[in-house]
C-alpha cells in the first residue's frame, strides 16, 4: 500500500479512456475490481485499526484474513477490550509457532471463542458477531472484517479504543493484490457486507423512538453548521447523551464539527464511485460517534487537568477528577492519591510528547494509573513492614530471622543477601542499633549490610579455600583496607584462615571474620613483611663484618631485635662469636651466611658457653673439696652430669671413691700451674683457673702444660680404676644383707593376718547370731503376708456375685436388646449415607465411625514410615550419586597416574638405549635437529579421540553420554525430530541412529525405553496427521511397521512358531487338501483329470466364465468340498490364535492398547467396533497374516536346504489368511465373487470372535507394570546402560538436533539446550575418531568406527520437598483421630475452642491405660487430653500456614481425609503395603549399590595409594632412620630432600621468574623439596638468604590435573612462577626414577 502525492481519484477504477465505450466483459471487471478495492480498504482499515489497540505491526492486507483464522490476533484484541476476560496466558500457541510449523489445530478454536465471549461482554449487537466456522473455516471472512468496524465505533462510544479511520480513495494497491481479492470475493458464497450502514444500524439499535432519535441527531448536526450553541441539542432527553459537561460546551462543539467535516470528506470520497448507495448516516454523525467524540474530550480534559494537578501536588483536585462519573475505575482508594500523582508525574517524564489526539484507550491510561498507584502503595506499605521485621529481628530474633528479614522481597536490596552472612550480619547490625540507640531506617540498613556482605566474602573465601577469591575480597572497594601488598597475598590468607580457626575454637557466636579481625590480620602480616625486610638487610651486614674479622660490629648486628635471637649474647664469648661463623661460612658452598647459620651458630656457641661454666664450676668443686676434706661437696660434684657421662658411679661407695681421688691430687702436688685444658664435644677447647674461678677460650699467657689440679681427663681415669678394682666385691656384701631383712620381715606379716581374723570372730559372736535370726524373720513375714492378700481378694469376689440390682433388666434384656438394635441401625444407616456420599462429613457423623476406623497408630505409623522411607531413598539416591563422582574423578587420577607412570618407563627406557649406543658408540641411528641442539627423541604418551585422556576429549565424552542418555530417557525429542526430518531420511535415521540407542530392545529396560518411544511417536502422528479412524488402514505409521518388525526379531518369532507353526505344518503334510475356490480353475483342473483318464480329448469347452463354470454340477460338489474344508481349517487357525492371547508379544499388544486410547480420545464419537477394526489391522495383518502367507519367509517352519513349498500349499495358505484377513476387517465377498457370498455369514461369525481378541489386547497392562518400573528404578542400577554407536552416528544426531533445535526444546532452559550448549559446535569425524584422516579409506574407517558411551544423567536432583509436611498432616490425622470421640462442636475449630469435661478427661485417661496395658503405646509419650489439642492446635496453625487447611472452613479438609479413610480404608492399606513394599526393595538395592561404590571407591583408593607406592620403585626408603636404645624405629627427617638454588631451577626451565627478583639475586634464593608422610605429597619452602619466606604442600596428583587441564605455568608463593610439565619431570627423576 502507498500514497501519491498528487490527487488521485480511486472511487472509479478506469484504465481506458472515458470517452470509449467499453464491452460488458470489461465493464463486468472494473465492477469486480471496484468491489475488491473497497474490500480491500476495509481489510486495510480494520488491519490498521488492530494494529493501533495492540501496539504490533500484522501481517501484510493481502494475508491479514488468512492470519486471523488462527484467532491469535483476535484474542489479542479481546484482552485489550477486556484484560479481566482473557488473560494472555489462556491464548493458545500465542507466538504462532505450532500455526507456523503444522499449521491450523482445532485447538486454535479456543481463542476464537473467548474472542467471542469477550464481544458479548461488550454488548456488541448480535447482529455483528460472527460465528466460529466464519473465521476458522473461512467461510464468511467479510462478515469478520465488518465486525471489526462495528466493534472500532462501539469501544469509541465507550472510550476503550480510537475511532477506525477511512482510507477509501486514499490507499493504493497493485492489481496482483486487486485480482487475488477478487479471486477470493468470487469463491466466498455470502454477500458483502453493507459497511457504509454500521453506523445507523448502532444508532438504530436502542428500543426508543427511532424516528425522534434520527429527528435529534439531525437538528444536532444542523447545529454544528450554525454559530449557536448546542447545548440544547446535546440535552436532549431523546439521545441521552451521558457524562454532559457544561463547562466543555465549546470543545464538544469543536470535536464533533471537525468529525463532522471529515465524515462528510470521506462520504463524497465515497460518492465518486459508480457503485456507491447512499445511507442517511453518511454525512452526518450517528448516536455512537457523538458519544464517542464527547467521552474523548472529556478524558482529554480530565488528562489536562490530572497533569496540572500532579505538577501543582493538588491532591484535592486529583480526587475531585477520580470521583468523576464518566471515568470508570476500580480499586480507586483516597489515601494513595500521593502514588496516583507519581505515576503521572512518572508518565509525563518519560512520555514526554503526548499525543492526545491519537489516543484510544482512554480508560485503561486512568485505571492503570490507579492501579499503579495501588501497587506503589502496597509496596511502600510492605517496604515498612521488612523495615519493622528487620528491626524486630535484630531485637529479639535469631540471625535466622534477620536472614528472612533481610531477603525478603518487600525490602527491596537491591544485592544479594547469602545465609552464609547471617552471624555476621546479625551480631554487627545488633551493634550498630545499639550504639544509635534507635531502629535502624532503609539507607542504614542497605549500607550497613552491603559492607557486611563483602566483610562476609572473605570469610567464606576462607572456608572455601580460595586463596584468589580471599584477595579480591580484600580488595572491594566497600572494605576499605590500605596497605594491602600483593607479594603477601597468600600470608594474607594463611593468617586469616588462623583467625578464624581461633574464633571456631573459643565457641564463639559468630565465628566470621568481622572488620576489626581482617584489619589486625592485615596489619600483623604487614609487620611481619616489614621485619622480614630489614633481617635481611642485617644479614647481609652480617656477612660483611665476618668477611672484614670485625668483632665488635659483628656483635653490634647480632643485638638488632630483629634478629630475633631465641638466647642472649654472652661477653665472654664474642670471639667465639667471630670464629663459628667464619667457620661456617668457609663450610657453605654460597658465599653468604644464611638467618639459619647465624641462628645454629650463636645457639651452638652458647652452648658451648654454658657447658664450659658448668664444667669450670664442677672441677672447681671437686678440687676444693678434696683439699677441704669435704666428703659432700666432693660427692656432689663428682655426680654431676658434665664429668660422669660414660662412666658408672656407686653411690654407696662414697668413701672408696673419696680415697681414691685424694691420693690422685696429692701425686701433682708438686706443679704450679693452676690452668687446666679441657676440649668440647664441638672440638673447641677451654682453659680453667681453678684458682680464681674463672675460663677462656683462648691460650693464657701465663699457661704451661703441666696443671697442680685434677682434670676432666684425670678425673674419669679415677673412677674406672676404682670400679674396677675395689667397688665390686663392696656391692656383693650389701645385696646379701638386703635379702635376709626383706625375708625375715615377710614372713612376720603373713604369720599376724592368720591370728588377727579368728581373734575378730570369737570377740563379736554374739552379733553374728543375730544377724541370722533377723533375716529368717524377714522370709517369714514374706511368706505369710503373700497368703492373707490372696484371702482378702476371694471374701471381696464373694460379696461382689451377692448384689444384683438390675434383675428386671435381667428378664426384659431380648426385648430391649432389640429394640435398641431397630434405633442404633437407623441412625447408622443415616450417618453411613452421610458419610459416604456428601462431600464434606461434618464432625459428628465421622465421630460415630471412628471406632470402625480400626486405623489406631499402625496405619498412620506405616504411613509416616512410607514418607520416611521415600526421604530416606532421596537421601540415597543423592548420596550414590555424590559417591558416583568422586569414582569418576578418581578414576581420572588413576588413568593419569597411569600415564604419567607409561610416560616415566618411555624416558627410563630411552635413557637406556642412549647409555647402550653410547657404549657402542653407534650413534648414527639418532639425528639431532638441524641447529644441533634439543631432545634426541620426543617422548609422548598422547592419544586423540573421544577417549583420549584431555580435558577436552573428557568434555566430549561427557557431553555425548549426558545427551544420549536425555535422548533415551526422554522420548519426545526423538518422536518430534521424527517429524521434523524429511521423509527419505526417517528410515536410515530409525534403523541406523534409534534402534541403536537403544540396543534394538535386547534388554528390559532398552525394550521399555523404546515402547514408550513408539508410545509417544505414535500419540503425536494420530494427533498431527490422522483425521479419521482408518487412515490408519490406508497409510500405516512407520511406528507400527517398526513395532511389528522389531517384534519379528526378538521374543515374536518364538511366538508365531508356537502359535502359527503346528498348524501350517500340518496343513503341509495334508496332501489331500486342495482349497481352490475359484470356479473356473475347478472347471480346468476337472477338464484336464478328465483328458489325463480317457486319453481323448475333451468335449467340454476349453475357456469358460465364472457362470459357465457354476453350471456343471461336478464344478459346484467340488466347490462345496473345497469352502467346507476352508471353513474348517478357518476355524482350526481362529479358535488357536483366539486362544493364545498371551502368547502374543506384549509389544503388539501394548501398541494396540496405545494405539486404541489415542483414537478413543481423539474420535471419541467413533463407534468402538471400528477402532476394533485398526487394531485388527495391527494385530492380525501386521503381525500375523504375513506368517501364514509365507512362513517359509519368516522361519516359522523348518524346512530342508534348497526346498520350497509348492503352489498348492501356498494357495492353500493365502486363502485361509485371507478368510482370516476379511474376518479381523469384517470385509465380506461381493457381487465380483458371488460364489463365496455363501461365506459372508461364516465370516461374520469369525469377526465377533476376532473382535473379543481385539478387546482383550487392548486391556494389556501398562508400561510400567508389566516392566516393573517405577520412578526409582533409574536409580538403582549397578553400572550405567551402555550403547554402542559409531562415530558417523554421533555426528549426524548432533547435527540433526542442532538443525531443528528450536522445535524440539523452545524453551531456553529445557534441558536439550543446556546439554547442546554442552557441547558447542558439530564436530568432524576425524576429531572424534582415534586418528588423523590421510586416505580415502582411513575417513570411512573413522565414520564405521564404533564407541561404547556409558549413559549417564546430568541432572540427577530427585525432589523431596514435601515430604515434611506430609508427615505433619498424617500425625495431625492421627491427633485428630484419636481425640474426636472426647470432643463436642459443629466443625473442628469449634470443638477445640469449646474444650472438654472432666468425665471426658477421665474418659480419654482410661483409653490411654488401656493402649498402655496392650502395647501400643509408650508410658513416656503419654499426653494428657488438654496437652494432646494444644499439640492438634499448633500442627494446624502450622498447616494452615503451608496452606493445606484454613480457619475458615473449621479446618474441614483434616476431616474429609479422615473420612475419605474411612471410607477407602481397605484400598488405602492395600496401596501403602504396595508402596512399602517397593520402596523396601528399592532401598535394598540402593544400599546395595552404595555398598557396590563405597567397595570401589575403596578399591579405587588402594589402586591410586598403590600407583603412588609403585612410583618409588627403584629408589630407597625416602626417610632416613635412627635406632635409639629400648625405643623402636623412628622417622627423623627426609633422606631425599632436594635443594635447589633459584637460579639452577631457572637454568633448568623450572623456575620462570620470580616478581620483585632480578636473575642475579636468584643465587640468593634457595627451594628445599622434601617428601611428606603422604606418598604423592611434597613440601615445598621457599628462602631467601636462609630466611623461611613460604613453604606450601605440592601433591603429585593436582601437578598432573594441571597438565590435564592444560595448565602449564603455576604460580607458587604468590610469587614464583613455575613450569608445571618441568616441576613434574624434577619430581619424576629425583623422587620416582629408578
Amino acid at each position: 500500500m502507498g500514497k501519491d502525492g498528487e490527487e488521485i481519484l480511486i472511487g472509479r477504477i478506469d484504465d481506458c479512456d472515458s470517452d470509449v465505450r467499453k464491452t460488458a466483459q470489461e465493464m463486468d471487471i472494473i465492477r469486480h475490481r471496484t468491489i475488491a478495492y473497497e474490500y480491500l480498504c476495509r481489510l486495510e482499515e480494520a488491519k490498521t485499526w488492530m494494529e493501533a489497540c495492540l501496539n504490533e505491526e500484522l501481517p501484510p492486507v493481502i494475508e491479514f484474513e488468512e492470519s486471523l483464522r488462527n484467532g491469535v490476533y483476535l484474542a489479542k484484541l479481546g484482552h485489550f477490550i477486556a484484560p479481566d476476560l482473557l488473560p494472555l496466558n489462556k491464548i493458545y500457541d500465542i507466538d504462532q509457532k505450532r500455526f507456523k510449523f503444522m499449521g491450523l489445530q482445532f485447538k486454535h478454536t479456543d481463542n476464537i471463542n473467548m474472542f467471542l465471549q469477550v464481544l458479548k461482554r461488550t454488548e456488541l449487537p448480535c447482529t455483528f458477531q460472527p460465528e466460529t466456522t466464519d473465521i476458522y473455516d473461512n467461510k464468511n471472512m467479510p462478515r469478520v472484517i465488518y465486525c471489526l468496524h462495528a466493534l472500532s465505533s462501539h469501544l469509541f462510544k465507550l472510550g476503550k479504543a480510537p475511532l477506525i479511520r477511512d482510507v477509501f480513495g486514499k490507499a493504493v494497491f497493485t492489481d496482483e493484490e486487486l485480482d487475488s481479492i477478487t479471486k477470493d470475493l468470487q469463491k466466498c458464497k455470502h454477500p458483502l457486507p453493507a459497511f457504509q450502514k454500521i453506523g445507523g444500524l448502532l444508532s438504530n439499535n436502542s428500543d426508543n423512538d427511532k424516528n425522534a432519535v434520527q429527528t435529534a441527531l439531525i437538528e444536532l448536526n444542523n447545529m454544528l453548521d450554525t454559530e449557536k450553541s448546542i447545548t440544547p441539542a446535546l440535552l436532549n432527553p431523546k439521545l441521552k447523551i451521558k457524562y454532559l459537561q457544561n463547562y466543555l460546551m465549546d470543545e464538544y462543539k469543536a470535536a464533533l464539527k471537525k468529525a463532522k467535516c471529515q465524515k462528510e470528506e470521506v462520504a463524497h470520497n465515497h460518492s465518486m464511485n459508480d457503485s456507491y448507495v447512499p445511507d442517511e448516516y453518511d454525512d452526518i454523525l450517528t448516536l455512537a460517534e457523538v458519544q464517542g467524540h464527547i467521552t474523548a474530550t472529556n478524558y482529554k480534559y480530565f488528562w489536562k487537568s490530572l497533569c496540572t494537578a500532579s505538577k501543582n501536588n493538588d491532591t484535592s483536585k486529583l480526587q475531585k477528577i477520580f470521583n468523576e462519573d464518566c471515568i470508570k475505575i476500580k480499586n480507586y482508594n483516597p489515601n494513595n492519591l500521593d502514588f496516583y500523582c507519581d505515576v503521572i508525574q512518572d508518565i509525563l517524564k518519560n512520555c514526554k510528547d503526548i499525543d492526545i489526539d491519537n489516543i484510544g484507550n482512554w480508560q485503561k491510561i486512568f485505571q492503570n494509573i490507579i492501579n499503579d498507584g495501588n501497587l506503589k502503595a502496597a509496596d511502600h506499605n510492605d517496604h515498612k513492614k521488612a523495615i519493622a521485621l528487620v528491626n524486630e529481628a535484630l531485637d529479639v530474633g535469631t540471625p535466622d530471622d534477620l536472614f528472612n528479614a533481610l531477603t525478603s522481597p518487600q525490602l527491596g536490596l537491591n544485592f544479594r543477601i547469602d545465609e552464609f552472612a547471617a552471624p555476621l550480619l546479625f551480631e554487627e547490625m545488633r551493634l550498630e542499633k545499639c550504639e544509635l540507640d534507635k531502629n535502624l531506617n532503609e539507607s542504614e540498613i542497605a549500607s550497613t549490610a552491603l559492607s557486611l556482605m563483602n566483610i562476609a566474602a572473605v570469610s567464606e573465601a576462607v572456608e572455601r579455600g580460595d586463596e584468589m577469591a580471599v584477595w579480591k575480597a580484600l580488595n572491594a572497594k566497600k572494605i576499605q583496607l590500605t596497605g594491602l601488598r600483593a607479594h603477601c597475598r597468600r600470608r594474607y590468607f594463611s593468617a586469616l584462615v588462623s583467625a578464624m580457626q581461633v574464633k571456631v575454637r573459643e565457641g564463639c557466636e559468630c565465628t566470621l571474620l568481622t572488620l576489626e579481625d581482617i584489619r589486625d590480620t592485615v596489619d600483623m602480616v604487614n609487620m611481619k613483611d616489614d621485619d622480614n625486610d630489614e633481617l635481611v638487610e642485617v644479614i647481609d651486614n652480617i656477612n660483611k663484618a665476618v668477611t672484614d674479622g670485625e668483632v665488635n660490629s659483628l656483635i653490634t648486628l647480632l643485638k638488632n631485635p630483629c634478629l630475633k635471637l631465641p638466647m642472649a649474647l654472652h661477653k665472654e664469648e664474642y670471639h667465639l662469636y667471630m670464629r663459628t661463623l667464619k667457620k661456617v661460612l668457609q663450610q657453605k658452598e654460597s658465599q653468604n651466611l644464611w638467618y639459619e647459620d647465624i641462628i645454629n651458630a650463636i645457639k651452638d656457641v652458647n652452648i658451648e658457653s654454658s657447658k664450659a661454666k658448668e664444667l669450670t664450676d664442677i672441677i672447681v668443686q671437686l678440687n676444693s673439696s678434696i683439699l677441704k676434706n669435704d666428703t659432700k661437696g666432693f660427692w656432689d660434684a663428682l655426680s654431676s652430669s658434665a664429668l660422669s657421662e660414660s662412666a658408672f658411679i656407686d653411690s654407696s661407695c662414697k668413701d672408696v671413691y673419696f680415697q681414691m681421688f685424694s691420693r690422685a691430687l696429692k701425686k701433682k702436688g708438686h706443679h704450679i700451674c693452676p690452668w687446666i685444658v679441657c676440649h668440647t664435644d664441638a672440638g673447641n677447647t677451654l682453659y680453667i683457673d681453678v684458682e680464681s674461678y674463672s675460663y677462656s677460650w683462648t691460650t693464657p699467657k701465663d699457661f704451661v702444660p703441666y696443671a697442680r689440679y685434677l682434670t676432666k681427663k684425670d678425673i674419669n681415669v679415677v673412677i674406672e680404676k676404682t670400679n674396677k678394682h675395689h667397688i665390686n666385691a663392696y656391692k656383693q656384701k650389701l645385696f646379701e644383707k638386703s635379702v635376709t631383712v626383706f625375708q625375715a620381715h615377710c614372713r612376720g606379716y603373713l604369720l599376724r593376718k592368720l591370728f588377727s581374723r579368728h581373734q575378730y570372730l570369737q570377740a563379736n559372736e554374739k552379733y553374728v547370731v543375730k544377724i541370722q535370726s533377723w533375716w529368717r524373720k524377714i522370709l517369714v513375714k514374706r511368706k505369710y503376708s503373700t497368703l492373707i492378700k490372696m484371702k482378702a481378694i476371694e471374701a471381696k469376689l464373694k460379696r461382689e456375685r451377692k448384689q444384683n440390682p438390675m434383675v428386671w433388666y435381667k428378664v426384659q434384656e431380648h426385648k430391649i436388646i432389640k429394640i435398641q438394635a431397630l434405633w442404633r441401625g437407623r441412625r447408622a444407616r443415616n450417618a453411613f449415607t452421610s458419610l459416604i456420599h456428601s462431600p464434606n462429613p461434618p464432625l459428628k457423623i465421622v465421630k460415630k465411625f471412628i471406632p470402625m476406623l480400626d486405623f489406631s497408630t499402625e496405619d498412620y505409623d506405616r504411613e509416616i514410615e512410607l514418607q520416611s522411607l521415600k526421604s530416606e531413598v532421596v537421601q540415597s539416591i543423592r548420596k550414590n550419586q555424590e559417591l558416583s563422582k568422586q569414582i569418576d574423578n578418581m578414576d581420572l587420577k588413576i588413568g593419569l597416574l597411569v600415564q604419567n607412570r607409561i610416560a616415566l618407563q618411555d624416558v627410563a627406557a630411552h635413557g637406556l638405549k642412549l647409555n647402550n649406543l653410547v657404549k657402542h658408540n653407534s650413534m648414527t641411528n639418532l639425528v639431532l635437529n638441524r641447529d644441533g641442539k634439543g631432545p634426541l627423541m620426543t617422548v609422548t604418551t598422547a592419544v586423540k579421540g573421544l577417549k583420549s585422556l584431555t580435558k577436552e576429549s573428557k568434555r566430549l565424552l561427557d557431553g555425548y553420554q549426558h545427551l544420549f542418555y536425555e535422548l533415551q530417557t526422554n522420548p519426545t525429542y526423538l518422536s518430534k525430530l521424527l517429524f521434523c526430518i524429511p521423509q527419505n531420511k526417517t528410515n536410515s535415521f530409525l534403523q541406523n541412529v534409534v534402534l541403536s540407542l537403544y540396543n534394538f530392545g535386547a534388554y528390559a529396560r532398552d525394550e521399555y525405553l523404546l515402547l514408550k518411544l513408539f508410545r509417544f511417536t505414535l500419540e503425536e502422528e494420530i494427533s498431527c496427521k490422522v483425521s479419521k479412524p482408518f487412515d490408519i488402514i490406508s497409510s500405516t505409521p512407520l511406528v507400527l511397521k517398526m513395532a511389528v518388525s522389531l517384534t519379528r526379531q526378538l521374543s515374536g518369532l518364538n511366538s508365531l512358531q508356537t502359535i502359527i507353526g503346528p498348524l501350517v505344518e500340518k496343513i503341509l503334510k495334508d496332501k489331500e487338501l486342495n482349497i481352490e475356490t475359484g470356479p473356473v480353475e475347478i472347471y480346468k483342473a476337472w477338464r484336464n483329470e478328465t483328458e489325463m483318464k480317457t486319453g481323448q480329448i475333451s468335449n467340454l469347452p476349453y475357456s469358460v466364465t465364472v457362470e459357465e463354470a457354476l453350471q456343471y454340477p461336478e464344478v459346484k460338489s467340488r466347490l462345496e468340498k473345497a469352502l467346507s474344508q476352508l471353513k474348517s481349517v478357518v476355524i482350526m487357525f481362529l479358535d488357536k490364535i483366539t486362544n493364545s492371547i498371551e502368547l502374543i508379544p506384549f509389544c503388539i499388544t501394548y501398541m494396540a492398547r496405545v494405539l486404541h486410547r489415542c483414537l478413543t480420545s481423539k474420535f471419541p464419537y467413533t463407534p468402538e467396533k471400528d477402532v476394533l477394526k485398526v487394531i485388527g489391522n495391527l494385530v492380525y495383518y501386521q503381525f500375523l497374516n504375513a506368517a501364514i502367507v509365507a512362513p517359509d519367509a519368516f522361519h516359522i517352519i523348518n524346512m530342508a536346504n534348497g526346498a520350497s513349498l509348492t503352489t498348492d500349499q501356498r494357495k492353500n495358505l493365502a486363502s485361509v489368511a485371507k478368510i482370516l484377513h476379511f474376518s479381523a476387517a469384517k470385509k465380506g465377498f461381493g457381487e465380483e465373487s458371488s460364489h463365496l457370498r455363501c461365506l459372508n455369514p461364516f465370516i461374520i461369525e469369525c469377526h465377533e470372535k476376532m473382535k473379543e481378541l481385539f478387546s482383550k489386547c487392548c486391556r494389556g497392562p501398562t508400561l510400567e507394570e508389566y516392566f516393573a518400573v517405577d520412578e526409582y528404578t533409574e536409580a538403582t542400577l549397578l553400572d550405567h546402560p551402555h550403547i554402542y554407536i559409531t562415530v558417523q552416528e554421533i555426528v549426524d544426531t548432533h547435527a540433526l538436533l542442532i538443525e531443528y533445535q528450536d522445535i524440539l526444546a523452545s524453551d531456553p532452559n529445557d534441558r536439550l539446550n543446556i546439554l547442546l550448549d554442552d557441547l558447542g559446535e558439530v564436530p568432524s569425524v576425524a576429531q572424534l575418531a582415534s586418528r588423523d584422516v590421510t586416505m580415502v579409506g582411513e575417513a570411512e574407517e573413522n565414520a564405521r568406527l564404533e564407541v561404547c558411551l556409558a549413559l549417564v544423567n546430568k541432572f540427577q536432583a530427585p525432589a523431596d520437598d514435601m515430604t515434611d509436611l506430609n508427615k505433619l498432616f498424617i500425625k495431625t490425622k492421627e491427633l485428630c483421630v484419636a481425640i474426636i470421640p472426647f470432643l463436642n462442636g459443629e466443625h473442628l475449630l469449634e470443638a477445640l475452642c469449646i474444650g472438654t469435661t472432666k468425665e471426658q478427661q477421665d474418659q480419654y485417661s482410661e483409653k490411654v491405660k488401656r493402649r498402655i496395658y496392650s502395647g501400643q503405646a509408650k508410658p513416656d509419650e503419654v499426653m494428657t487430653l488438654r496437652e494432646h489439642i494444644a499439640k492438634l492446635r499448633k500442627n494446624l496453625q502450622l498447616l494452615e500456614e503451608e496452606g493445606y487447611v484454613t480457619r475458615e472452613d473449621g479446618y474441614q479438609a483434616v476431616v474429609t481425609s479422615i473420612a475419605l479413610d474411612l471410607c477407602n480404608k481397605g484400598k488405602y492399606r492395600q496401596a501403602q503395603r504396595r508402596a512399602l513394599s517397593t520402596l523396601i526393595r528399592t532401598k535394598q538395592s540402593l544400599q546395595e549399590k552404595t555398598k557396590y561404590y563405597e567397595e570401589k571407591c575403596k578399591s579405587y583408593n588402594e589402586y591410586i595409594k598403590s600407583c603412588l607406592d609403585n612410583l618409588h620403585t627403584g629408589k630407597k626408603s625416602v626417610h632416613a632412620c635412627l635406632r635409639r636404645s629400648g625405643k623402636d624405629v623412628q622417622k627423623l627427617k627426609s633422606k631425599l630432600t632436594v635443594k635447589y638454588s633459584g637460579s639452577k631451577l631457572l637454568e633448568r626451565g623450572v623456575l620462570l621468574e620470580i616478581d620483585g627478583l632480578s636473575n642475579s639475586q636468584l643465587k640468593n634464593v634457595q627451594f628445599e623439596i622434601t617428601p611428606t608422610n603422604t606418598n604423592g605429597v611434597f613440601t615445598v619452602k621457599g628462602k631467601f638468604m636462609g630466611v623461611e619466606m613460604e613453604s606450601i604442600e605440592v601433591d603429585i596428583q593436582d601437578l598432573l590435573q594441571k597438565q590435564y587441564e592444560g595448565c602449564t605455568i603455576m604460580d607458587m608463593f604468590g610469587k614464583a612462577k613455575i613450569n608445571v610439565n618441568l616441576l613434574i619431570f624434577l619430581l619424576n627423576s629425583k623422587f620416582y626414577g629408578k
